[in-house]
């Protein structure tokens, strides 16, 4: 049971950070006006909420209840309207690469030092590739195109 219990944190754990992280997206993409960044907050905000659902239904088979809390997080949450205010795009994808690599981080150690049952592990792997992938196309952005020079005009 105690196993269970812990099983059931750490799913709550991922559960929070993938609530604010979706909050985030929705207040970034209400702080632009740049339709690619628009396109971009979407899309993740939208991801985050069914990460968020499943890992909630994930959380109510286990016997848990889902905590959408955004306190106790050790995670320190850039605020995107300043952020995009200062129309400095190498920051802002600095800032949204920190992040993702942060939850990444977390979504390894669940996987790595908890036992789950083979169809949720399954679905960690893949919301952990998601987020890998989403980080690829960010940094290709900020490092491979003149996306930059596009984003800070429109920002």
């Amino acid at each position: 049971m105690a196993q269970q219990n812990q099983n059931i944190w750490q799913l709550n754990e991922l559960l929070k950070i993938n609530h604010i992280a979706e909050k985030s997206y929705l207040e970034a993409l209400e702080a632009t006006s740049n339709e690619e960044l628009k396109q971009f907050f979407r899309a993740r905000a939208f991801e985050r909420n069914e990460f968020c659902r499943y890992l909630g239904a994930e959380i109510r088979m286990m016997g848990g209840i889902p905590d959408y809390s955004d306190t106790n997080t050790k995670i320190n949450w850039p605020d995107f309207k300043k952020i995009l205010a200062s129309k400095n795009a190498r920051f802002l994808f600095t800032e949204i690469n920190r992040i993702k690599s942060i939850c990444l981080t977390h979504y390894n150690n669940v996987l790595n030092s908890y036992e789950f049952h083979e169809g949720l592990v399954k679905l960690l792997k893949e919301q952990r590739k998601i987020i890998g992938r989403s980080i690829g196309y960010m940094r290709y952005k900020d490092g491979l195109s003149n996306t930059n020079q596009q984003l800070i005009a429109n920002l």
